[in-house]
């Protein structure tokens, strides 16, 4: 019985849900812009922040419930205009309780020479 009540936490934190913002930054001609920052800004609460890689790529992820569709994606980078994006507009995967949340957003960012 003690095996037990060791493996309950491992499996409880197993089945806590897992929440991604995820996406692609790209300048004029397409290209990928590499070194962008991008943070989660929600209202309330601290933001959460990512550099995109040589791809131009991104992500944030956690777990519990996903951030509130009030949250919105700004990406900025050095030389470019930077860009928010409302999280509501590019949630693929709601949350069904309320109050609704994002489980995974796609975010595909197109930055403006300033």
């Amino acid at each position: 019985m003690s095996r037990w009540f060791a493996i309950w936490p491992l499996l409880a934190a197993a089945c806590d849900p897992a929440w991604s913002v995820q996406g692609q930054v790209r300048g004029p001609g397409a290209a990928a812009v590499r070194g962008a920052g991008v943070a989660l800004r929600c209202p309330g609460q601290q933001d959460l922040a990512a550099i995109t890689d040589r791809e131009g790529t991104f992500e944030l992820d956690g777990r519990g419930p996903g951030p509130s569709l009030d949250c919105s994606v700004v990406v900025a980078a050095p030389a470019y205009a930077p860009v928010r994006v409302q999280l509501g507009e590019v949630c693929e995967q709601i949350q069904g309780d309320p109050p609704h949340g994002c489980d995974v957003a796609l975010v595909h960012a197109e930055l403006s020479r300033r």
